[in-house]
């Protein structure tokens, strides 16, 4: 999806350019939003430019994380991600931007079974968590096998 009509859809949802100040660093959609696009394009200057101008004190910490998703960020099948998480007794995803969207970057995590269900969330437009095989009959996706995403 082009990055203009993302910000669009996402603003309509969450209102974050009439209220900027309603989300803090973590879960601010216009970030999450800039940083899917520059991390699958390979344009650092383009998140470099924005959490300087609206995140400045995250800055260094920010940049760090982003070089290191960037080194472990793999566009893979549905196969070759099944296979990731059989590997690597991954059982949950979580995503940056909505789940469904094709160029959602996905970030595999284990958690014990029985607390499975209750962290399963789809609803949100960002970082959502769902079951590993919900995207496994995809033909192409993208995981961040470093994980540096959600740890900033």
């Amino acid at each position: 999806m082009d990055i203009d009509l993302r910000m669009d859809k996402y603003d309509f949802h969450y209102q974050f350019r009439k209220e900027p100040l309603a989300f803090n660093w973590s879960f601010h959609p216009e970030r999450i939003v800039i940083r899917n696009e520059a991390l699958r394009t390979n344009n650092r200057e383009l998140y470099e430019r924005y959490v300087k101008a609206v995140f400045p004190t995250y800055f260094e910490q920010e940049m760090k994380a982003f070089d290191r998703t960037l080194t472990g960020l793999k566009q893979v099948s549905g196969q070759q991600a099944r296979l990731y998480f059989e590997t690597h007794t991954h059982n949950m995803v979580q995503s940056d931007t909505y789940w469904e969207e094709e160029d959602a970057i996905f970030f595999p995590r284990f958690v014990p079974e029985h607390e499975l269900e209750v962290l399963i969330e789809d609803e949100e437009l960002i970082l959502n968590k769902i079951h590993t095989d919900w995207i496994t009959d995809r033909k192409l996706l993208w995981l961040d096998t470093i994980g540096s995403f959600f740890k900033a």
